[in-house]
């Protein structure tokens, strides 16, 4: 509360805050509740106290409800809920729970919730040092990945198999999905993974379910077909841009299967994406920051950024709905930059991060980095989003209704994640401007590859050919017609 004619804020009485029923603040600020005693095992405590003071001093001999003096072992309490924990320290949870939890055996407990996307961006570290030692993973992701025992028995794996290699090589089986989700003796595990996507349009969803979640995501939004024929007429004027890439995808005679039509273009026309190959070059920029002075820039994918604001906003779109991403601070402010000198100061322009747990009605995603030596460098630097799988989840489900990827096709080839987005961008008639340049090479690779419904079956089940993912909601909703590149 405020104080009456100051600047100053302070904490309630203790009377004040009998009256509350629910307490919202910050993982750091719950540590001026624990300052303060205003602990469940402070409470009780003090309680415990004053009973027994009561119990000893009764000389008139009161009636305390039945001859003795009793009071209740409910905590102050009763549970405590922990949102975007997947992007919060250790040492910042473990502020709310010092001031839930009571270390004193058979006391009643709290419920603890940890709500958050342990597959997206996990606690900002900028210390390499701290980051080594484990600063960098979230508790939520931590206490998911250790086996606990969950009412009798645990999975080493509660968070469920890696989507992607770890660092030693090995990946998880198709049999520890399985597990995973598998219901062994009507025992329950002690996460609940929300499947339900209310954010975009059903092909947004596509890539990341079978990249990040299993192939378990499924699409509940409701698009209407007035709201989509109008994002779809300002993609067109996107695509008028550039030239669609116009190269031969064969399937080969001796694969015909189920699967073939995923082995041929089809142009899903009415789809809110584009893709647009650029190959600029990236340069590093000196800015101020927190984090350093070392940033990139690439200007010809900043020149196609401001080139595609510009038709939305030509076209009716109100810069106010436009988001430009990138995942580097340099390229931000090359964007920025370029759209104040046309006027364009309500265009939202920021860093993955910064977009974090945002929604906006279009996405322009810039990846800029151009140069693929530089990418082990950026790994270790945890920038980019090439061999960082929690950026690219990030970035590739911000968008709400129209979807733009500007990047260089070299580079993301190179990537594991990026090369099946590419696959699936281009089998579906969404990549525009510049292709790759040994596509004869990765034609004749993709016509006998095999399909798969999860990425960390690529290696499993491929036998060492290449293999595609495809996803449930892409079968769903793709169609298969005649109009073929």
């Amino acid at each position: 509360v405020q104080m009456p004619g100051s600047d100053i804020f302070t904490l309630p009485s203790p009377e004040g805050w009998t009256k509350f029923r629910v307490v919202v603040c910050t993982c750091m600020d719950a540590h001026i509740l624990y300052r303060a005693q205003l602990t469940n095992y402070a409470i009780r405590t003090k309680r415990y106290c004053f009973v027994s003071y009561l119990r000893g001093n009764n000389p008139i001999g009161l009636d305390f409800g039945g001859g003795k003096v009793r009071y209740g072992k409910e905590p102050f309490f009763s549970h405590l809920f922990v949102d975007e924990a997947g992007q919060a320290t250790e040492p910042e949870v473990l502020c709310p729970m010092s001031v839930v939890l009571d270390p004193v055996p058979g006391e009643q407990k709290v419920e603890i919730a940890l709500i958050g996307d342990p597959r997206q961006l996990s606690p900002r570290i900028y210390s390499e040092k701290a980051a080594l030692h484990g600063l960098g993973r979230s508790f939520m992701e931590r206490i998911l990945k250790r086996p606990v025992e969950c009412i009798g028995r645990g999975e080493s794996h509660i968070l469920g198999p890696d989507t992607l290699k770890s660092l030693d090589g090995s990946v998880s089986s198709i049999l520890d999905l399985e597990r995973y989700y598998m219901n062994i003796d009507g025992q329950e595990q002690l996460t609940i993974f929300l499947t339900e996507n209310y954010r975009g349009h059903p092909s947004f969803l596509m890539m990341p379910s079978v990249l990040f979640y299993y192939d378990r995501l499924k699409s509940a939004k409701g698009v209407g077909l007035e709201s989509l024929s109008y994002w779809i007429d300002r993609l067109r004027s996107v695509e008028a841009l550039t030239k669609r890439v116009e190269l031969t995808f064969e399937s080969s005679a001796s694969r015909r299967d189920v699967m073939d039509n995923y082995r041929r273009v089809h142009r899903q026309s009415r789809w809110p994406i584009h893709f647009r190959g650029v190959k600029g070059k990236d340069t590093s920029v000196a800015l101020d920051t927190f984090t350093g002075t070392d940033s990139w820039q690439n200007n010809d994918e900043a020149d196609a950024a401001v080139e595609i604001v510009d038709a939305l906003i030509q076209n009716g779109v109100s810069p106010m709905r436009i988001g430009v991403m990138s995942p580097f601070r340099g390229q931000v402010v090359a964007v920025r930059k370029r759209c104040r000198a046309k006027h364009y100061h309500d265009v939202n322009v920021g860093t993955i991060e910064n977009f974090q747990g945002v929604e906006q009605d279009v996405i322009i995603l810039s990846l800029t980095r151009s140069n693929p030596s530089f990418v082990e460098s950026d790994v270790k630097k945890r920038m980019g989003v090439f061999g960082m799988p929690k950026q690219a989840n990030v970035a590739l489900t911000r968008a709400e209704n129209l979807f733009i990827v500007i990047g260089n096709p070299e580079p993301m080839w190179e990537d594991e994640l990026w090369r099946q987005w590419l696959y699936w961008v281009f089998r579906n008639g969404l990549w525009y401007g510049e292709g790759l340049e040994e596509w004869d090479l990765v034609s004749a690779k993709s016509k006998d590859a095999n399909f798969v419904d999860t990425l960390d079956q690529v290696d499993i089940e491929s036998n060492g050919a290449d293999a595609i993912v495809v996803s449930t909601i892409e079968k769903v909703h793709r169609v298969h017609s005649t109009d073929e590149m």
